[in-house]
């Protein structure tokens, strides 16, 4: 049954409460409930008595499947056996680890997750976590929020389980010295480069070779899969200009919001403070401060005695004035005690994070509203935005349904006034229009909007700009025409000849130099030159990594010798070489921090092979059961 049918049969009501009971089981449970809420969930493995079932694999098989398609791989292009069998041996392997990190004692807290999660930069909004954004994010890979709290707990406790294996690796100091001086050895290395380029003139390709290489490699000439997309798109920014706008709507939106655009009330108060610090004791200030309160209930002069005895560098020399201020602007204590004050009132002493202070108000400037006209432009940008807000989420509303239960866009562009746009040819790779967004590329390309053609779901774009799309042409991957990669196939047949017939020079070659050969007149029979590189290191700059790998892989030569090996390049030149003398650093004379550095660093690489190997151990002394 296709999509769309069940879309038809789903308008009654009966199929709407079912339709609502599942999404009742999603929203407390997460998809993994929905097969064990209908019925028993068979196993596909046991791994030490317990059960991997069915319903694990397959949520693994989707997440993984999802994993590809992100990547850009083509349906066509998954080969389902391998991806089952790879998915269930990691379900084993992993299986295998729990029970290992069990038997040791090894766990991650549920504060310790929570604090991971939200650390994690995609579940975050401006730097904050955020639940929607976690939902979206899991949801997309498949997960539920306990699921993928088990898979993260799982994967914490992994790398704790990696980590307690490592550590216990390390390195004695004759050791490390050894493979110090091995790392740093040198060798006298002098090649021959057999180029690919100067053979292809003696290289010829049939058209029965070309037919041959194309029907043996069809799938290397694929064309890319693409659909064409209708779309049709709700913004915000578009609904401004629909919004009508009275003289009388705008003054009761004035009413409504003045409040918001009233000047707070603001006093200007000035102050005298004695700070409490390492030299002056809470009970010392309290004595100073008295002494100038007392002389203020005398009839002192607030603001001398400021300039007197205030501690506020920023306002002593200014009689304490702090200007004017809004409500807020200071201390919970300072503003309670100012708040209380007449006009040319002095409170007795505060006491805040600062020390003591004398408060007194000097002024005020009652809080006032703005005229209507005086901000009528301002009045009508907020109720525009407003109103096209509510419109806006409401259209969003009625779009996901017409999405729903529309079996095209028409009855979505009459209903909502909007226009059916068309995207040109679209590709999972694609980086221009709304396929810019993943979402959308995500939609085009899933089953269903694919393959059924029914309207996608709501897609947001940015929380301001939805769209739905529809699937009006596909085009699958198929062959391209043997006339359209001739030419290519010719040139890599070319490439390919060249780069054999290179090879079996250098075997030529070094067969040559091993039963006695001059040097000089193996090269010139074969028109090639010897290139010499004298006390060459494992990390040799401007030599190919692979003379290098090849030129310390062969055996120490006999005094007055030489070894020779061959190598292939990445390019397809082959590479014939010879290794004259190997020179081995003392294994004295380290410094301290190097002979730590580098034990740290071999201790490292050994704790990684000793993981492996233990992983390896699990899974042959484990007690695995396969269900077929």
């Amino acid at each position: 049954m296709s999509i769309q049918n069940m879309r038809d049969k789903s308008q009654g009501l009966v199929a709407k409460f079912i339709v609502f009971m599942i999404i009742i089981v999603f929203a407390l449970f997460g998809m993994g409930s929905i097969t064990t809420f209908l019925a028993p969930v068979p196993k596909v493995a046991t791994v030490n008595g317990t059960d991997i079932t069915q319903q694990e694999m397959e949520l693994a098989v989707e997440r993984n499947r999802r994993m590809m398609l992100a990547q850009e791989v083509s349906l066509d292009d998954i080969d389902e056996d391998t991806l089952r069998q790879n998915v269930l041996r990691d379900l084993i392997n992993r299986a295998l680890l729990i029970d290992a990190a069990k038997d040791l004692g090894l766990g991650f807290s549920d504060a310790a997750l929570d604090d991971e999660i939200r650390a994690t930069p995609a579940f975050q909004l401006g730097g904050v976590f955020d639940p929607g954004q976690f939902q979206l994010v899991i949801g997309s890979a498949g997960f539920s929020p306990v699921l993928y709290r088990q898979e993260m707990r799982r994967d914490k406790t992994f790398q704790q389980l990696s980590a307690a294996i490592s550590a216990t690796a390390f390195y004695t100091e004759d050791e490390v010295l050894k493979s110090s001086s091995l790392a740093q050895q040198t060798r006298d290395i002098a090649y021959l480069r057999i180029d690919t380029e100067t053979l292809i003139d003696e290289i010829e390709v049939s058209e029965d070779d070309v037919e041959s290489y194309y029907n043996a490699n069809t799938n290397l000439y694929m064309t890319e899969e693409s659909v064409e997309l209708s779309f049709v798109e709700l913004k915000r920014a578009d609904l401004l200009g629909e919004i009508e706008v009275s003289e009388d709507d705008l003054l009761i939106f004035y009413e409504e919001t003045k409040e918001i655009y009233a000047e707070d009330e603001r006093r200007q108060l000035a102050h005298i403070l004695v700070e409490v610090n390492d030299d002056v004791s809470q009970e010392e200030a309290l004595g100073n401060i008295q002494e100038v309160y007392e002389k203020l209930k005398s009839g002192g002069n607030f603001s001398e005695l400021a300039k007197q005895y205030s501690q506020d560098p920023g306002s002593a020399e200014v009689g304490g004035d702090l200007g004017y201020n809004a409500a807020g602007t200071f201390v919970p204590e300072f503003e309670e005690a100012a708040n209380n004050l007449e006009l040319n009132q002095f409170s007795a002493p505060v006491l805040t994070e600062f020390g003591y202070h004398l408060i007194k108000l000097l002024d005020m400037e009652a809080a006032e509203t703005p005229e209507f006209f005086a901000i009528r432009e301002r009045l009508e940008k907020s109720y525009r935005e407003a109103e096209a807000e509510d419109v806006f989420v409401n259209r969003s509303a009625r779009l996901s349904e017409l999405a729903y239960e529309s079996n095209d866009l028409f009855e979505l562009s009459e209903e909502l006034g909007l226009e059916i746009k068309q995207t040109g040819k679209v590709n999972r790779s694609t980086n221009e229009g709304i396929a810019e967004n993943t979402r959308v590329l995500d939609a085009a390309f899933s089953s269903d909007v694919l393959l059924d053609r029914v309207n996608s779901d709501l897609i947001e774009i940015d929380p301001n700009h939805h769209v739905v799309v529809r699937v009006e042409e596909h085009q699958p991957r198929e062959v391209r025409p043997l006339v359209e990669v001739s030419a290519d196939i010719q040139n890599a047949l070319t490439s390919e000849k060249a780069a054999q017939l290179a090879r079996e020079q250098s075997v030529e070659i070094v067969d040559l130099l091993n039963t006695g050969s001059i040097t000089r007149f193996v090269a010139d029979k074969f028109g090639l030159k010897w290139e010499v590189v004298g006390e060459a290191g494992r990390n040799q700059l401007g030599l190919d990594r692979e003379i290098v790998t090849e030129a310390f892989s062969l055996a120490r030569p006999v005094e007055g010798s030489k070894t020779v090996g061959s190598a292939i390049l990445p390019d397809g030149d082959a590479v014939v070489l010879s290794v004259t003398n190997v020179t081995n650093k003392s294994e004295t004379g380290m410094a301290e921090t190097e002979l730590t550095s580098l034990a740290r660093v071999l201790a490292v690489q050994q704790g990684t092979h000793d993981y492996f190997e233990f992983r390896e151990t699990l899974g042959e002394d484990g007690a695995i059961d396969r269900v077929n």
